[in-house]
């Protein structure tokens, strides 16, 4: 298993009230939650699949933190069969995730050879992965809007992944969660149920990033996968924060009296004009990225941060894996500074010393196995310029 430290904090920046849900990270068949520490709620509630959500109400300048220790395993713990409840759930239809005729057709001729849930969820995936692309920031979020633009950021390839699979009949849940790189690492996937083996994950964002955008993760300290292995598979450097979309909120999100004009900026959601801290989709909270909240005044306040909408957040490694991260922060700036150093000096004991942390600093992606390829000509290339060093250096003295 491995361990996770996930911070969360959030203020109120406003000049009034604010009610705030804060999804407290679930149990899954992955991850187990080691360690909590956070403020009080005035209420929580959990609900059939698994979230636990925390209500506050934060006077102007007040804060709220939190703090856990996340353990995630590499495959899935035994998984138990759905129930009903949960089956309905994992194949209703709703806004952020429509199951209607179109959606149906779409499905039914893209998996037309398959025939177990499985293949259909592969050839659903192969599509997604060859016919859509990865853009971030998005103009608008929905499936009719990804469909119509086929580009868009996690979030919309993990909807229209769920739609399909839901018209089939596939139970298919949406996971939001985070990367363990620092701050503000969002990120969304999903997971299908298949009979016999359980919920299986399927990340069609990352395996469309990693076969045609591996740049965006190559020098990244999260472990990157063949894309063909992102149905099935994770690289076990991420957590979640909440399972699936369009959240009952306890006490209920209701829309004050007043105009929600030039409060905060709107953008479509699912073919409606929403407004962030001020709108619900049907009464519910779409998503949370950890969390929501309503700002009780209708005073015009534009969003600056993007802690002030989502909070601000923290997911980092712990144990060797933190240390392995270490070693390579720092053997990077070194490297970095000896090159820079001899570039614009030529001091040339800057360029015999600058092979031993760059050897460093490749050995660490090796290591962690993220890029292993590359990093490994990388690190027999320097560790052979390193050898000479070495040898040069002895030579001197004998």
């Amino acid at each position: 298993m491995r361990q996770f430290d996930y911070s969360f904090r959030y203020k109120n920046k406003t000049s009034d009230q604010v009610s705030v849900w804060l999804a407290n990270p679930p149990e899954t068949q992955r991850q187990t939650i080691l360690q909590e520490k956070k403020h009080p709620p005035r209420q929580e509630d959990k609900d059939i699949i698994g979230n636990t959500i925390s209500y506050y109400e934060l006077a102007p300048g007040e804060q709220i933190q939190a703090s856990y220790v996340v353990g995630i395993e590499k495959t899935s713990k035994s998984s138990t069969p759905l129930t009903k409840e949960e089956r309905e759930r994992y194949t209703r239809s709703s806004p952020m995730i429509p199951v209607n005729e179109e959606m149906t057709h779409m499905a039914s001729a893209i998996t037309e050879h398959a025939t177990t849930d499985k293949e259909k969820g592969w050839e659903l995936f192969v599509h997604l992965v060859k016919n859509y692309s990865y853009t971030f920031p998005v103009k608008a979020r929905g499936v009719s809007h990804f469909l119509k633009e086929k580009k868009g950021d996690c979030g919309e390839y993990s909807f229209l992944y769920a739609s399909l699979c839901r018209s089939l009949g596939i139970p298919c849940r949406v996971m939001v969660g985070a990367f363990a790189m620092g701050r503000h690492q969002a990120h969304v996937w999903n997971e299908i149920y298949i009979e016999g083996e359980g919920w299986m994950p399927v990340d069609t964002s990352m395996a469309y990033t990693v076969r045609r955008q591996l740049w965006r993760f190559f020098f990244s300290s999260i472990r990157t996968l063949s894309w063909r292995r992102y149905f099935g598979h994770l690289e076990n450097q991420r957590i979640v924060f909440s399972i699936d979309t369009e959240h009952t909120p306890s006490p209920p999100y209701v829309k004050e009296g007043g105009s929600i004009e030039n409060v905060y900026q709107s953008f479509p959601l699912a073919g409606e004009r929403f407004v962030w801290g001020k709108s619900s989709l049907v009464g519910t909270i779409p998503y949370f990225q950890p969390m929501y909240f309503y700002y009780h005044s209708d005073k015009p306040y534009q969003l600056k941060k993007t802690e002030e909408a989502l909070g601000d957040w923290n997911v980092k490694e712990s144990g060797k894996q933190k240390g392995f991260l270490l070693a390579r922060t720092i053997s990077g700036y070194l490297a970095f500074f000896m090159a820079f150093l001899y570039l614009f000096t030529g001091w040339e004991i800057a360029s015999i010393l600058f092979p031993f942390p760059a050897l460093i600093y490749c050995l660490s992606f090796l290591v962690r196995k993220e890029r292993p390829l590359f990093f490994s000509v990388a690190s027999c290339f320097f560790g052979a310029v390193s050898l000479l060093v070495t040898l040069g250096f002895l030579s001197e003295f004998i």
